[in-house]
């Protein structure tokens, strides 16, 4: 990047899938990504990154973004309803001892300058009870 160039969000947490991918032998062809949190009033401190090899998401901590990767195979459903203000994500996945565990998240219907999140938002809508993977 050259000096006085500004990466966008979406950009940079792309290229680290990207690097995460070559790292471990995927090959990542689709990203959706969307903010999300578990609290309304943290709603906006994770980004989760929905791609053909798993999920990711990725922790706001101090400026710096913590990566986990959770791989498709682990992924058992995930479903997004409305909600009065937001939308309610819960995604179902296997733990390493394998025992289905549920993580619900709180999804703003939209956020200011972010498109992708409006498309991936809608994204989930449109499954109506299909399966993402």
């Amino acid at each position: 990047m050259r000096k006085g160039d500004k990466m966008g969000l979406k950009d940079r947490l792309e290229n680290e899938l990207f690097d995460f991918a070559k790292e471990n032998n995927l090959t990542i062809s689709d990203i959706h990504l969307m903010y999300a949190g578990p609290t309304m009033r943290t709603r906006h401190t994770l980004v989760l990154a929905f791609t053909n090899v798993g999920m990711f998401t990725f922790q706001f901590k101090l400026g710096e973004a913590e990566m986990h990767f959770l791989d498709k195979s682990k992924l058992h459903k995930i479903e997004m309803r409305k909600k009065t203000l937001v939308y309610e994500l819960k995604i179902q996945a296997y733990t390493e001892e394998n025992k289905l565990e549920e993580g619900k998240y709180l999804v703003s219907k939209r956020v200011m300058g972010r498109k992708w999140h409006q498309e991936t938002v809608n994204k989930l809508l449109s499954l109506e009870g299909r399966a993402l993977y």
